[in-house]
């Protein structure tokens, strides 16, 4: 009996974080990190998120084996540039990707030291410990990209079908990272999901011009729907390939947590809108 709980528990735990964890390259030249990384409780008694992040990884989900390369999605949860909101925007995101056949890689992208979190900034300008981290929490996520393309084959991954999505502060890391990609570590597609554009300053799309896709609500308490709508506007007065979806209601955060309102339809819309640019193998 013992034998059977052990094995349960393996498949668990497998099926929990996934098939690998990767270490990316990092550098914290300039972040005063102090203490290890910390584990918190989340939005529920079963999830959690974790703080203090100062060594970037990479959660690896693969879907069901297939005789074709897969697309594959890099996942940045949200937390302000302070948490990572682990679950429900993130190891539940990767496992409803697995079952569109989509693998999945949940990042863990450095965050704000948390004993810098409550110390005052000094400066007039809000935001600057989260403004200084995206310069390092993008480079992670570009990181990210560049390991799923080199390792295309041991993935089983068509390196033209890399995308990024990111939750809040995530979608402002997913933005800055394709803002400031290069070719060999550029998104095919982008999703920001509610994204947290305050930190983010008014860069020009990139010329290549990823495929966006945006989600939103109006009653977003972080008042988040306009900037949404201005980084679609971006996009598509260049005439790239871009989407808007933004909801009335809804409040910030809401991740894979069903709310009752039409916006619970965004994560089939994004898979439907991958499907519909050619990007679902």
């Amino acid at each position: 009996m013992d034998k059977y709980i052990l094995f349960f528990i393996i498949i668990f735990n497998t099926n929990l974080w996934g098939q690998d964890i990767i270490t990316l390259e990092y550098d914290n030249t300039g972040l005063d990190y102090k203490g290890p990384e910390l584990k918190t409780k989340g939005y529920s008694n079963n999830q959690y998120k974790f703080k203090n992040i100062s060594i970037p990884t990479l959660h690896v989900f693969l879907p069901s084996v297939s005789t074709r390369a897969t697309t594959a999605i890099v996942i940045c949860p949200g937390g302000g540039m302070r948490s990572n909101a682990f679950f429900h925007e993130g190891i539940d995101v990767a496992k409803a990707l697995n079952n569109k056949g989509i693998a999945a890689f949940v990042l863990k992208y450095r965050l704000v030291p948390t004993h810098l979190i409550k110390k005052k900034e000094g400066l007039n300008e809000p935001y600057t410990k989260e403004k200084k981290q995206l310069t390092y929490g993008h480079l992670d996520a570009l990181n990210a990209i560049a390991h799923i393309r080199k390792n295309k084959m041991k993935y089983n991954i068509d390196p033209d079908k890399i995308g990024i999505m990111g939750f809040s502060a995530g979608g402002a890391v997913s933005i800055e990272a394709t803002y400031k990609s290069e070719e060999y570590n550029r998104p095919n597609f982008v999703a920001p999901i509610y994204p947290w554009m305050v930190i983010v300053e008014d860069q020009e799309p990139p010329s290549y011009g990823p495929p966006l896709f945006v989600v939103c609500t109006t009653a977003d308490k972080l008042k988040l729907a306009i900037p949404s709508a201005e980084l679609y506007i971006d996009w598509a007065e260049k005439g790239f390939i871009s989407e808007l979806h933004n909801y009335q209601n809804g409040d910030h955060g809401f991740g894979m947590k069903k709310t009752g309102y039409p916006v619970d339809n965004w994560f089939n819309n994004m898979v439907d809108w991958i499907t519909a640019i050619g990007m679902l193998n």
